[in-house]
């Protein structure tokens, strides 16, 4: 790509919303192949290459939302909706130019107006949410995290987990992500987060103490199987994002 067009890529790209979240992310290595029929057929199952979910595939980011702004064509911003939930996304790679990104493979938002979502592929779910922090003085303290997310029928998710916590690793990225029934359809994030990665088999972390995790819906009901492994669990203590659109 010439200078020129990479110039006239960034110039049409929109700041339309921006995010202030904390998260709770684990990432498992499963069967890519059961990972096929949520993606394009110009696009493939991969695991992450390096760092501490190298050989991951499969991610569930569950995400407390403290604040959205929305920013509109016309220049001005407004209040978006607060939400908790979870979302989850597999890694892959385009066949023919090798674009290595997430796929965002479906969601579950408490709040109504985020649904079906960006992606077109959100449900509605009751979610139950307890987030706590044990201190004294200046040490590092303990917490546990409770959710509880209900689909009714179409099952749901819960995950239980109690940690040490650690100093987060400040961290800034950009990243290309898709999803949903439109192959072509893409959202930029620009990232600033503070990630306290708890446990990772790669980087031989481990500060659990207790983590209990329960996949009941059926749309995902035979992704995370017997040979499934957990590779990572990150909380981002704080997790900043800008979305950009290109128009």
């Amino acid at each position: 790509m010439s200078q020129t067009a990479i110039a006239s890529e960034i110039s049409d790209r929109r700041h339309s919303e921006s995010n202030c979240e904390r998260r709770v992310q684990i990432a498992y290595s499963v069967d890519g192949q059961k990972l096929q029929r949520f993606l394009p057929s110009a696009w493939r199952s991969a695991s992450v290459s390096a760092g501490p979910s190298k050989g991951g595939n499969f991610f569930i980011a569950f995400r407390n939302r403290l604040l959205t702004t929305c920013h509109d064509v016309d220049g001005t911003s407004r209040p978006g909706q607060l939400d908790r939930g979870a979302v989850l996304l597999a890694t892959a790679q385009h066949l023919e130019t090798g674009e290595f990104g997430f796929w965002v493979l479906g969601s579950l938002s408490a709040s109504s107006t985020a649904v079906p979502g960006p992606y077109g592929n959100g449900k509605l779910a009751s979610v139950r949410l307890e987030q706590r922090l044990e201190a004294q003085g200046d040490g590092d303290g303990r917490c546990s995290e409770d959710w509880r997310l209900d689909c009714g029928v179409d099952g749901g998710l819960r995950l239980y987990l109690e940690y040490c916590a650690g100093v987060p690793a400040q961290d800034v990225s950009e990243l290309t992500v898709r999803g949903g029934p439109d192959p072509d359809f893409s959202r930029i994030y620009k990232i600033k987060k503070g990630t306290d990665v708890i446990r990772s088999s790669p980087s031989s972390i481990d500060r659990v103490n207790c983590f209990r995790f329960e996949n009941s819906l059926g749309q995902f009901a035979d992704i995370l199987a017997e040979d499934s492994a957990l590779i990572s669990i990150a909380v981002d203590a704080w997790y900043f994002r800008q979305v950009l659109i290109v128009e």
